[in-house]
């Protein structure tokens, strides 16, 4: 393990964060607080070594972006974190100069076009599955039935996995969910046959390239520098599983407050379908979805944040979805307003850690919503699972019903 730092007040009792359960997706109200107050606030997870909480905007954009703040110190301590697994690998785990050499060789193969190709199956895929759970009744779980099942073809179709493996990549990102009865030796037999695929699917591509991510990735280069296989493997693997759990989140959580109350956001869009893609935007802003105690940084040297000196060594941890909401950034954040200025919010991260998946996340979400405004535009939220002490919170289960009959 790596040497802890000097901290002087390790052995006090600290406050805990989260600040609750994480069911539901409403901001915590100490959020509120903490952001008027000067200075960060220390707290503990319910693992790992104490850390700073940052929870305002700038400060949240400037230990995101500053190479002063290290993602590869991590690696091999106690760092906070919700589960007692302390294992870390792929990208998130590393810094300039080898996190740069991976994430633009993956760049160079996900581009924005590539990306944009895959709406129109991402709308097919999610009609298809829409068309299967209304043939069987007026009703379906958003997340098992619907957000899960898009997001599994998508990724697998970006990437080139023919169907007869998406079995693979499909049961490890389910057994990663909360509520997840999947023991440790299933969970390791699970990731060993995901990889197993991908290694094949690897050699495949490179005896028969095909138009795939799969293909470009092979095939990307920076001068005579270019992914191993192993590299390769754990490109697609982190792909999938950083990608799913949020995005499968992200539609059941953005159904349940378009339609909650008076529906007049639901309503609105449905008159208006060109303004899904600013609602997506705002809806992953407003949304308190992002999971507490993800991906720390350390502070490389001593640097000051908000108001209070982090000393080399010690530990900081984002809150995004309280940043997301501070108002020295956004005018009334607590209200949704479908044309406040593009960007800006911090969902998908920032800097050199932000999000690769973040435009794939935004299709997946654009046409799983507008198959649903534009198909079942009376559909209603019934029941609620919400998950408990997640990582990204939303619901577990969601229950929603449309009038049954002809479309």
């Amino acid at each position: 393990m790596t040497p802890l730092p000097d901290l002087p007040d390790a052995a006090e009792a600290l406050e805990h964060f989260p600040f609750d359960d994480g069911r539901g997706i409403e901001v915590n109200e100490r959020f509120r607080e903490l952001r008027q107050r000067e200075g960060l606030l220390r707290v503990r997870l319910a693992y790992g070594e104490p850390t700073w909480l940052v929870t305002r905007y700038e400060d949240a954009r400037l230990v995101l972006g500053d190479p002063r703040f290290s993602r590869a110190m991590s690696v091999g301590r106690d760092y906070p974190r919700q589960d007692e697994a302390t294992d870390l690998a792929g990208l998130i785990t590393l810094d300039a100069p080898e996190h740069t050499r991976l994430r633009t060789l993956l760049l160079k193969a996900l581009g924005k076009s590539r990306i944009e190709a895959q709406r129109p199956t991402v709308r097919a895929a999610a009609d298809a599955l829409l068309s299967s759970a209304m043939s069987a009744g007026p009703g379906m779980d958003i997340v098992t039935d619907y957000a899960q099942q898009i997001i599994v073809l998508s990724i697998c179709d970006l990437i080139g996995v023919p169907a007869s493996d998406r079995e693979a990549f499909e049961s490890t990102s389910t057994a990663l969910l909360p509520g997840s009865t999947v023991g440790p030796e299933d969970m390791m037999r699970r990731f060993g046959a995901l990889r197993a695929c991908t290694e094949q699917l690897i050699a495949e591509r490179r005896a028969r390239p095909r138009d795939d991510l799969m293909s470009a990735m092979i095939q990307a280069r920076e001068e005579e520098d270019r992914l191993t296989d192993t590299e390769l493997i754990d490109m697609v693997v982190g792909l999938l599983l950083a990608g799913f759990e949020a995005i499968t989140t992200q539609i059941p959580n953005c159904v349940y407050v378009l339609t909650r109350g008076d529906r007049a956001l639901w309503n609105r869009l449905r008159a208006n379908p060109a303004e899904l893609p600013a609602a997506v935007e705002e809806l992953l802003r407003y949304n308190a979805s992002a999971g507490a105690g993800l991906f720390v940084r350390y502070a490389r040297e001593d640097v000051e944040v908000g108001g209070t000196l982090v000393r080399a060594g010690e530990g900081l941890t984002v809150a995004n979805e309280s940043a997301n909401h501070d108002p020295a950034r956004f005018e009334d954040p607590d209200a949704i307003d479908f044309t406040r200025p593009p960007g800006g919010h911090l969902s998908f991260g920032h800097g050199a850690h932000y999000c690769v998946g973040a435009q794939l996340g935004r299709v997946d979400l654009q046409e799983g919503l507008r198959v649903l405004l534009t198909r079942v535009p009376e559909l209603t939220v019934r029941d609620i699972t919400w998950k408990e002490r997640p990582h990204v919170r939303g619901p577990e289960a969601m229950r929603v019903t449309w009038q049954s009959g002809p479309e």
